[in-house]
């Protein structure tokens, strides 16, 4: 919901978003895959830098792994505002930074030892 909230908006509603980040978010849709992968998208998954950020350090493993639990996934139309993507089924943004604004499609509280560490770059950094 939060990362959410803070795009124009989302397939899920009819209400606009706050509109701080030009995206939305739209439901996964699987149906040019041969198989159908389960929605909600729920699990461990790995992330991969687009950029580099105080958010993601140079002390964050190569493959860190977050929990997600989400069945809509935000699409942003500056690539410059993606931070990082996920693959699931096809390529999404896992999460986005824009000057001082940061969302995430996972859930860090749940993220065991990653989500420790994101937490503690975001308390010393911003």
């Amino acid at each position: 919901l939060g990362m959410q909230i803070m795009t124009k908006g989302s397939e899920e509603g009819k209400l606009e978003g706050f509109g701080f980040i030009d995206a939305c978010a739209k439901k996964f849709n699987f149906s040019s895959f041969e198989t159908e992968l389960p929605i909600p998208h729920m699990g461990w998954n790995k992330i991969f830098l687009t950029k580099e950020s105080e958010l993601f350090k140079e002390e964050m493993e190569k493959e860190s792994r977050f929990y997600f639990v989400h069945s809509y996934a935000v699409s942003c139309e500056n690539k410059e505002d993606i931070l990082t993507i996920t693959k699931y089924g096809y390529e999404f943004v896992s999460s986005f930074e824009k000057n001082n604004i940061i969302g995430c499609q996972f859930h860090p509280e749940k993220s065991h030892k990653f989500g420790m560490k994101l937490f503690k770059n975001f308390v010393e950094n911003y």
